[in-house]
């Protein structure tokens, strides 16, 4: 009986093991890597952004503004006003060649982020290529300046020369 009972101690105390194996995963940091506890005000975000990093006039592309934001959402973002996320702010340029441009996106699920991802990546490809409408400073401008980052469910494109500094902000968001 008392080897039993050692037995099943020995085998309840391995399960407890295995089941703190299955938690969050964290980072080098001790932070949880996979969907974030806090939520973030990406809108309060944006504005503190473009507050505190000089950007050239950017426009708010709004998906319920069908006469401009949306169509310029669906002609730099394809596929992104038709998403149902929780939040998206996404400011583009007044003038194409300026170069500076921010998009911040949570998304519902992790598949919805990692479709956002997708989006945010073919702008990056799509603005770090010479071509039509892509003047080669503009160019260079994307291919050294333009990140994404994410946290959990939310997702930042950024192109502007402190994009280092703001991805440091937009993590600090979750911290």
């Amino acid at each position: 009986m008392k080897k039993k009972f050692i037995a099943l101690c020995a085998a309840a105390v391995a399960c407890l093991s295995l089941l703190s194996a299955c938690g969050t995963k964290n980072d080098e940091g001790g932070n949880p890597s996979a969907a974030p506890d806090k939520s973030a005000d990406l809108t309060a975000f944006a504005q503190s952004v473009q507050e505190n990093h000089e950007f050239a006039a950017l426009e708010k592309a709004d998906p319920a503004d069908e006469e401009v934001g949306a169509i310029m959402l669906e002609n730099n973002y394809p596929g992104l006003k038709d998403m149902d996320l929780e939040q998206a702010e996404v400011y583009l340029p007044m003038i194409s060649f300026s170069g500076g441009e921010l998009a911040l996106v949570q998304a519902k699920s992790a598949e919805d982020a990692a479709k956002v991802k997708e989006i945010f990546q073919a702008r990056i490809d799509s603005k770090s290529t010479e071509g039509v409408g892509n003047y080669p400073e503009e160019v260079e401008m994307w291919l050294r300046s333009a990140k994404l980052a994410e946290n959990g469910n939310y997702v930042m494109l950024v192109c502007h020369d402190d994009a280092d500094a703001i991805i440091t902000e937009f993590n600090a968001l979750f911290a």
